[in-house]
């Protein structure tokens, strides 16, 4: 009989947690409180927080998403900060 250990499926080999550039920018966006989501309808909303986004940029500069340049980190950042509204088109 095998014991627990050996009973155990092999773990699933773990894919990164951003698929896209897009999607890594929000998410740094939110994490920096540049932006929030609509509790309603789940849009990006901009906070407006020279700050924030200051901080987003920074850290897109130093810890930029896999595969790209820095500059490419923040040009992203910023497309993203464009496309952001401040408030969400349901409400």
């Amino acid at each position: 009989m095998k014991n627990n250990a050996q009973r155990r499926l092999p773990l699933q080999a773990s894919r990164p947690a951003y698929r896209t550039l897009k999607g890594w920018a929000l998410s740094t966006l939110i994490e920096h409180h540049a932006v929030r989501e609509c509790e309603h309808h789940g849009h990006a909303i901009d906070r407006a927080d020279p700050e924030a986004r200051n901080r987003a940029r920074e850290a897109a500069w130093n810890h930029p998403f896999p595969g790209t340049t820095p500059e490419q980190s923040q040009a992203a950042i910023d497309e993203v900060l464009r496309s952001v509204g401040d408030t969400c088109p349901e409400c």
